[in-house]
């Protein structure tokens, strides 16, 4: 489906029954109907965040789209299982995927894996051999939590977003059909490039959230353009290559402004005849902004170098 970026201005629109989500299993069922309806998983996420009540439920739905949009066809919620004992990189994935019989054989740890014990699909990444100079082949394949082998241990609440659950996972012998590996190179094509995906998406619907809280707070209108231009700006980008180092500049920039936006005076004022439970979950939550930052710097300067 193609859209102009100014469309993800429609997903703004608000509800006549000014409904706001208060459960995640309500969430996810509002997005599954914004998807069947035939929208892309940025707007579908943006128009469900808009209604939301919290930052974690902005990310609970801008998390999962962002996976759907990488793997189209994935069964929501769901959950990306790379990072283990030694880290998210490459030479750090232990678990193994090896042939076995028609399949192949899955076995290893993932340690902190996003919506781990709500999940219905796992995307795990997994090592399946080695290149020719020695480096790590990474496979990425797409299981449903309730196969024989997969356990799932909930992990203590975080300090922020407590809302969204964390798990350990442990894969032993998991049954891996054919079908269910993913085409390409694991890393190159899937784990790498979510990384861009999942910064355009959860801020998108955290734009979405924000936008919906200063209306119902009856904020200023020249605040909610300024959201509504964030927004435009990650409809935009989220046409182009994860990979391409453009991306990865102007991904910064926007950032840069969003996080400006949502740490600024002005928001605050414009919020202050909202409820005060509301106003100390965003003063938690608000930490989730700054996860990740190393990594984004990272892929800054990389690109900042490819082209200037």
């Amino acid at each position: 489906m193609s859209l102009s970026p100014l469309d993800v201005l429609d997903a703004l629109v608000p509800e006549p029954d000014g409904t706001t989500w208060e459960n995640l299993p309500d969430l996810w069922r509002a997005y599954a109907e914004e998807r069947s309806a035939g929208r892309p998983p940025l707007e579908s996420a943006v128009r469900v965040a808009v209604r939301a009540d919290r930052l974690g439920h902005a990310f609970a739905v801008g998390y999962p789209a962002a996976l759907e949009h990488l793997v189209p066809g994935v069964t929501l919620p769901c959950a990306l299982c790379v990072t283990e004992a030694g880290g998210n990189r490459p030479r750090a994935i232990a678990t193994t995927l090896e042939a076995s019989g028609d399949g192949y054989r899955l076995d290893g740890t993932k340690t902190f894996v996003t919506f781990g014990t709500l999940a219905q699909s796992l995307i795990v990444a997994a090592k399946a051999g080695e290149t020719p100079d020695g480096r790590p082949e990474l496979a990425v394949v797409r299981i449903p939590a309730t196969r024989d082998g997969v356990t799932l241990e909930e992990l203590p609440p975080t300090p922020f977003v407590p809302e969204v659950a964390h798990a350990r996972v442990t894969l032993t012998a998991v049954e891996v059909k054919t079908a269910e590996r993913l085409p390409g190179d694991g890393y190159l094509e899937h784990v790498k490039p979510f990384r861009t995906i999942e910064d355009l998406h959860v801020v998108a619907a955290t734009l979405g959230y924000v936008f919906g809280w200063v209306r119902r707070a009856g904020g200023p209108h020249g605040l909610l353009a300024e959201l509504s231009a964030h927004l435009v700006t990650l409809a935009a980008l989220r046409e182009g290559a994860p990979l391409d180092p453009r991306i990865h500049v102007a991904l910064h920039g926007c950032y840069e402004q969003v996080v400006q936006t949502l740490r600024g005076s002005e928001l605050m004022r414009a919020l202050d005849g909202s409820s005060a439970a509301e106003r100390e979950r965003w003063e938690r939550d608000k930490k989730l902004l700054s996860i990740a930052s190393s990594a984004r710097e990272a892929r800054f300067a990389s690109a900042r170098e490819a082209l200037f």
